[in-house]
Parts: C-alpha cells; structure tokens; sequence
C-alpha cells in the first residue's frame, strides 16, 4: 500500500499574493533629484499592481528585518521612514505617490527627517517613524547642529 502525504497549502497563495503587492526599490536617497526618483519608483509600482512600496537608501545596508518592519508599518500608515544616523532618511514607505511631500525635502542633509515629518503633519500625511538601526544614534537638526 502506497500513502501520500497532503500538506496544506492554504497559507501558500495568500503569502505569493501578499508578496507580489509590495516592492522594494533602492535608490540614492542623498542628491536633490531623489525626490523624483521615489516618486517615479513608487508610481511605476503602483501602476505594476504593487500595494506597498519600501525605498531603501542605495548608499547603505539596510538589514530585511528592517524592510519587513516597515512593510508591516504600511498596513496602518500612508508614510513610514526610518532615520539615518545623521538626521537623514534610510528608508521610506508608501502606499501612494506623495510627490508635493516628496519634492520639498533637502535629501542627503540633517534636516531631511525633521523637514519630511513637518511637512508630512502640515499636509495630513498619516506617518509612522521607525527606530533607528540597532547601534545607530541619530541627530536632529534640533540638537544644535
């Protein structure tokens, strides 16, 4: 007598859809024409079917714990950001285009985060900051800089 053994394969779908929603998109976040390139990235995304975009900084390792934690900070936000160590942007997340945000920030300068928060709050841009990378402090431009 022969046995096969069924494994359930109901989960296995929904985590291939679930994971041809999200993108990851890594791109120099440190020059002033980064604002058009997440713009561009996250139209093209979304236009491709994906639901959730994460933008990585090209120029540094993020970890993919960190990329995961920011894909789950998507469900419950329009906007997540994690910080550099020196007041600038890591990483960003989005579930829309937000170019008006998008083009005002000095990428690559201390007073990205600070200026990308502001202008998220000042245009009702719900937003969710992530913590620093384990081992990171980082600045803020309020600090004295």
């Amino acid at each position: 007598m022969h046995t096969t053994e069924t494994k359930d394969t109901t989960e296995w779908p929904r985590a291939g859809e679930r994971a041809l929603r999200r993108a990851i998109e890594h791109v120099a976040l440190s020059d002033r024409g980064a604002g058009a390139r997440v713009a561009e990235a996250v139209r093209h995304r979304l236009a491709a079917g994906s639901q959730r975009i994460v933008i990585t900084n090209a120029a540094r390792e993020v970890t993919p714990e960190r990329v995961e934690h920011a894909f789950e900070a998507l469900r419950y936000s329009g906007l997540v950001c994690a910080p550099g160590a020196e007041g600038d942007i890591d990483l960003l997340g989005m579930t829309q285009p937000l170019d008006d945000l998008l083009s005002v920030i000095p990428w690559g300068t201390r007073e990205a985060l600070d200026l990308l928060l502001s202008t998220a709050r000042s245009q009702h841009v719900s937003v969710m900051l992530l913590p620093p990378a384990a081992g990171e402090r980082v600045g803020s431009s309020s600090e004295g800089r």
